[in-house]
């Protein structure tokens, strides 16, 4: 039986939804300072986490998801850790990713 390739994109789409959303999400202490000081929304980061525009690897084992947010562009940092998500850090940028 072929499955049309739009069914297989929604299914592995339902799929990491109901991933994310057992996972809960942490921040540290940088994390939210930086939140605050660059006036990012609990939203955004998980908009960002959840469905970034832009995706790249760092260092540890950490990955930076990009999204464009207010006209600026929301970087958040961050490391996937069994069952959470641990925010590093988040900073609005003027540039956009690389």
């Amino acid at each position: 039986m072929n499955v049309p390739p739009i069914v297989n994109r929604l299914q592995l789409h339902i799929v990491s939804d109901i991933i994310f959303l057992v996972k809960t999400i942490k921040y540290t202490r940088h994390a939210r300072n930086r939140m605050r000081l660059h006036g990012i929304t609990e939203d955004e980061i998980e908009l960002a986490i959840r469905k970034p525009e832009h995706l790249e690897s760092s260092v540890e084992g950490r990955s930076n998801a990009w999204i464009e947010a207010s006209g600026r562009f929301l970087r958040v940092t961050y490391k996937e850790i069994e069952d959470k998500f641990l925010i590093i850090s988040a900073v609005k940028k003027r540039k956009k990713w690389r």
